[in-house]
């Protein structure tokens, strides 16, 4: 990187006869400057996409899929019970879960456009532009096997003896009549569901009622069963 300054020299009259050049390297200041502007972005712990270039790539998308009409879709990916695993194991160990988790979700980022970023707490976020709700969840059950596959020993009372996830998935074709956070209230809700469907699964925001609907119900005949 150069910069160059100009100096223009004048005689009596007012007539241009010269022009200074200084040419600097400011290759060591660029770079320092790209690599603030890097770890701005960043989350410290994981090493993902933090909450604020979460927050900046959704409405960069969405505003880009309106102009595309090509479907958006956005995971929520929880760890399961994870204050039960921090009581149990300890805020070390937890972190160190994290970062596992971390790495799974951002390598199933596969594209240059998909953007994987850690939410908030033990909450992570995949961006997915150009990607139907089959193809999300596609890669949300590639997130959940992924990280049931490093078998991190959990063993907390409900928790079951590994780490697992529950992943909302959400997926839309943004429009100006739709609310800035639409997909966002989807991807909740969906990752609620999931939760409330026994943890350790992939719930769509299009088929969750469908799916607490059949959960209820079956616990219903069970009940009924046993009396």
């Amino acid at each position: 990187y150069l910069a160059i300054d100009a100096g223009p020299i004048h005689d009596e009259d007012g007539k241009l006869i010269a022009v200074v050049e200084t040419l600097r390297d400011t290759t060591d200041q660029k770079r320092a400057e790209m690599a603030l502007k890097t770890l701005a972005a960043k989350d410290g712990l994981t090493g993902l996409a933090n909450r604020r270039a979460f927050d900046q790539a959704l409405e960069g998308e969405e505003l880009r899929a309106q102009r595309s009409g090509q479907p958006l879709s956005l995971l929520f990916v929880d760890v399961d019970h994870f204050k039960l695993f921090n009581d149990k194991h300890g805020h070390q160990s937890g972190d160190e879960c994290l970062r596992a988790v971390a790495a799974i979700v951002g390598a199933q980022a596969l594209r240059p456009v998909d953007l994987a970023a850690r939410y908030g707490g033990e909450e992570f976020a995949v961006i997915l532009p150009e990607t139907d709700r089959d193809g999300a969840c596609v890669v949300a059950e590639r997130i959940r096997h992924a990280v049931m596959g490093l078998k991190i020993a959990h063993g907390a009372p409900r928790a079951g003896h590994f780490v697992t996830l529950s992943v909302g998935v959400a997926t839309q074709i943004p429009t100006l009549d739709l609310a800035p956070d639409s997909l966002l209230g989807q991807a909740d809700q969906a990752l609620y569901a999931a939760k409330r469907l026994g943890r350790n699964r992939v719930t769509s925001s299009d088929t969750m009622l469908a799916d607490v609907a059949g959960f209820i119900a079956a616990k219903r005949a069970k009940r009924s069963a046993q009396r």
